[in-house]
């Protein structure tokens, strides 16, 4: 509903929600998954609030949007639309029926609820959002430009280039908005001063199908009189190094730039300032610069102040415009929270490591940049390297990195003290050498600048054990390395790609600590775009023209959409995804006309099967049962999916499909007396956890699987697959004493192990490094890889005993488990609902438990000893006697 109201009317109501909060406000505004947004596309854009009720057994029985178009100035409404009254307990991913949100339209919006006595909440404090261009046709009058044509054939990147424009502003401005995109990074600037604070922007897709544009503000960044708007450009994903291969220019040669800044004046007329002929380009003072391989500075070829209007650029060359057809199918606002820098870092200890070398220990794995200040001389260049870890001798281990150069050089034009960060690179480290000085640098001469994709953090798990505390540590350091712009495997080599099987494994515990519901929404999307026409799913994302496709690791189109779901109640996901999950099962049929998947794909990634002291045969869990057991599983979730979405005969038909493949897998890898084909930890793991066996063996399997991790002294032996699953199976199961025996085991190979080997975060290998043995096998040993992280899943479903029954947490079983000599533990998450948590510690006898259920939601609370309460909202404890 639409109405024209009185300007005074809508002030004083932002004025009042504004400096009149209340308690039981609705907060945390979000739409879009992000709070007030700029940029967004979606077309039925999902709003969501908390309650803010802090009232016990709080509920929402009824709720009222009110969305405001604004004005150019961004602050006088025009036009009022209402959602009126509607009973509903929705809180979460509501899209308004009926709002249609125009292009660059900035809109102010209200909600407010009523509660089960039916009396309304105070309106909550007004929220924003505003959305992009929404349509291809509106950047018609834009085109993409590139430096003039360059040599390409030299293994090194070509300088970055710097493009410029100028134009006139003589009339007052209401807002100015820029959009911008580009094939390969860039780094934009407004008469001197840089827009935005993100890096590695518009991010990584496949660029043929999907460019991601962003939005900006830069109303105050404008000028009456002459400005000038300009972007550094460099190569990327797009024209850099991508895998393991030296090869580079995947997608294109030259990196190219597309910018639309559109001025919005007060008397209601529009200026547009687009990319085209008209715009000037030179090479600068980044001579090369590439993700693998790092980022070379002089400061002695920099133009000067090149991004203002008062520069002479006569000796620059006329843009060249991008006639070659490969623009993108489409461009679309990035969904995804850029990547910023979220966390300073600084120097531990500095350490000499030869001539002119020192060494700066960050006491901490991370994934960014440095931000270097130091004093030089003229034509001096300072190198910058960086490892994840140490030689025995001193000296940084880079041999992991592979073939990736990972250095900086930084160039000093004249005498003095510089500040200075690379611009399109990143590197993984704990370690950088600074070399090419005089003098031994001062600790602050590096800070280490970590960057991400800006998720909002979510989870925090503490425990009365400090090994376990670092666990976690290195868990949530390990996402925030590799959730930078695509899920990676690794931060720091020669790689640096979306590796499904490991994204699959690890979305569980990723949507805990962080809100992935954005980032996962992105890269899902990237998925699509790989899908083959078979229905085949490359085994990384983007897919960078591979051929082929493996069992869990394709299974990531059903799992991580599943996952987020449960997790965060995103139905949307599914929506998304349901049509690319129907033909990955329909090509898993067509490739197992048996029900069988052949012996192909990683199997068990780096698992230890054959490392059982007490057996000589040739252990392993066949690469087929593997394939088997995730073509039933991916099959189950697609026709839970189904179900969701109310496509009830085709969830039908899915559950048909399902049981044929569980018959088939029974026959083919379970014998008669319940002994699972590969004698192994995995093949027993996916036979009980996707239920592919018949209830009278389980039994016999459990049995099996306890008896092999006995064998090996209470130690895992699962790779990649095993690991995601083994210890929310043993619970379920009703082994937490074994889940537990495995946690807290501080021997190889375990958890523990690596942190006693100096871990800060998770490694590729249980061994990557042991202080005894050294280095493990360099070509495949990272030090930065989440996979085996997966664990968090279950520490913060058991030990902190968080578990959604229905997605999103809308109801809650909060079940603590007490094991492994654990004497505390406080796990909280930041849900859609509202802030859920559960602290408990035992005290001889004693278990107390302190619970705080979020508003609109309802819990079943679980104690040690057995009794069950339902619980509505609010903080409560709880007290029992333990015999």
């Amino acid at each position: 509903m639409k109405s024209k109201i009185p300007c005074l009317a809508l002030g004083v109501l932002a004025l009042l929600a504004t400096s009149c909060s209340k308690p039981n406000q609705p907060m945390h505004l979000t739409v879009e998954h992000r709070i007030s947004p700029i940029g967004i596309d979606a077309t039925s854009p999902r709003f969501s609030w908390w309650l803010g009720d802090a009232r016990p057994n709080a509920t929402q029985t009824a709720s009222e949007i009110v969305i405001e178009t604004l004005a150019p100035d961004g602050r006088t409404p025009a036009e009022r639309w209402t959602t009126g009254k509607i009973a509903t307990a929705a809180s979460v991913d509501v899209v308004p029926a009926g709002f249609t949100p125009q292009p660059a339209t900035r809109y102010r919006w209200q909600v407010r609820t009523w509660d089960a006595q039916d009396k309304p909440s105070e309106w909550s404090v007004p929220a924003y959002y505003e959305t992009g261009l929404m349509d291809n046709a509106a950047w018609n009058d834009s085109a993409w430009i590139t430096h003039p044509a360059r040599d390409h054939l030299h293994p090194e990147s070509v300088p970055a280039a710097c493009m410029r424009t100028t134009f006139a502003t003589g009339k007052p401005i209401a807002r100015a908005r820029l959009y911008a995109t580009a094939r390969g990074l860039f780094e934009p600037w407004l008469n001197g001063k840089r827009v935005g604070d993100d890096y590695f922007v518009p991010g990584w897709t496949d660029y043929a199908k999907t460019n991601q544009y962003l939005t900006y503000d830069v109303t105050p960044l404008l000028q009456k009189g002459d400005n000038c708007l300009g972007a550094i450009v460099g190569d990327g994903w797009y024209a850099g190094r991508l895998m393991w291969r030296k090869q580079k220019n995947f997608y294109g040669q030259e990196p190219a730039l597309r910018m639309r800044l559109e001025i919005l004046h007060s008397d209601g007329t529009r200026t547009v300032v687009a990319t085209g002929e008209n715009w000037r380009v030179s090479e600068g003072p980044i001579r090369t610069s590439d993700i693998y391989d790092g980022e070379n500075y002089d400061a002695r070829l920099d133009p000067g102040p090149w991004n203002t209007a008062a520069y002479d650029d006569a000796k620059w060359k006329p843009a060249t415009v991008v006639t070659d057809g490969k623009t993108g199918d489409r461009l679309v606002g990035k969904i995804v929270q850029p990547v910023r820098v979220t966390q300073t870092l600084a120097a531990k200890s500095v350490t000499k490591s030869g001539e002119g070398a020192w060494i700066f220990d960050f006491g901490q794995n991370m994934v960014g940049i440095p931000r270097m200040k130091l004093s030089g001389r003229a034509g001096q260049t300072v190198t910058l390297r960086y490892a994840e870890m140490l030689q025995d001798n001193g000296q940084l281990y880079t041999e992991n990195y592979r073939s990736a150069k990972s250095t900086d050089t930084y160039t000093f034009a004249r005498d003095g003290v510089v500040e200075w960060s690379p611009t399109f690179t990143f590197h993984g480290f704990r370690y950088i050498e600074i070399s090419g000085v005089s003098e031994k640098p001062t600790p602050d001469a590096l800070k280490g600048l970590v960057l991400h994709n800006e998720m909002e953090p979510t989870g925090e798990f503490t425990t009365s054990s400090a090994l376990v505390n670092r666990l976690q540590d290195n868990i949530t350091w390990g996402q925030r390395g590799n959730f930078l712009e695509v899920p990676t495997d690794c931060p720091q080599r020669d790689e640096r790609l979306g590796w499904t099987g490991d994204a699959q494994i690890f979305a569980r515990t990723s949507a805990f600590n962080y809100d992935v519901r954005a980032f996962f929404e992105k890269w899902m999307g990237d998925l699509r775009d790989a899908q083959f026409d078979d229905g085949g799913v490359p085994n990384f994302i983007p897919s960078l023209g591979q051929k082929g496709t493996a069992a869990a690791w394709g299974d990531a189109v059903t799992i991580v959409p599943w996952a987020v779901y449960q997790l965060c109640g995103d139905k949307r996901i599914l929506e998304q995804n349901y049509d690319a999950m129907k033909r990955w099962i329909a090509y898993l049929k067509n490739s197992a006309p048996e029900g069988i998947r052949p012996e192909q794909g990683y199997g068990d990634w780096l698992a230890l099967d054959k490392e059982n002291p007490k057996r000589n045969d040739d252990t392993n869990t066949p690469k087929s049962l593997v394939g088997t057991a995730f073509y039933a599983w991916s099959t189950e979730l697609t026709a839970r999916t189904a179900d969701v979405l109310g496509h009830a005969d085709e969830a039908k038909a899915l559950r048909e499909q399902r049981d044929y493949v569980r018959d088939a897998f029974q026959k083919k890898f379970i014998a008669a007396d319940g002994t699972v084909a590969g004698k192994t930890q995995t093949g027993c793991l996916l036979a009980l956890a996707f239920d592919l066996a018949p209830e009278t063996q389980r039994e016999k399997i459990l049995t099996d699987l306890v008896a092999d991790i006995e064998a090996r002294g209470w130690h895992l032996s699962t790779g990649f697959v095993g690991t995601g699953i083994l210890m929310p199976t043993l619970s379920a199961c009703g082994r937490n004493d074994v889940a537990f025996k495995l946690l807290m085991q501080e021997t190889y190979p375990g958890w523990l192990y690596s942190i006693h080997q100096g871990a800060t975060t998770m490694w590729e290998r249980w061994n990557s490094y042991t202080k005894d043995k050294g280095f493990g096998l360099a070509s495949m040993n990272s030090f930065n890889h989440y996979a085996y992280g997966a664990v968090g899943e279950w520490m913060y479903a058991t030990i902190g005993g968080l578990n959604a029954v229905e997605p999103g947490y809308k109801k809650i079983l909060i079940k603590p488990v007490i094991g492994g000599g654990l004497t505390h533990a406080r796990c909280t998450l930041k849900t859609p609902y509202g802030t859920l948590s559960s602290d408990w510690k035992l005290t001889g006898d004693t278990f107390e438990l302190k619970t705080v259920v979020p508003p609109n939601t309802t819990a079943t609370i679980e104690l040690p000893d057995g009794t069950r309460e339902e619980s509505g909202s609010g903080a409560r404890t709880w007290r029992v006697k333990l015999k």
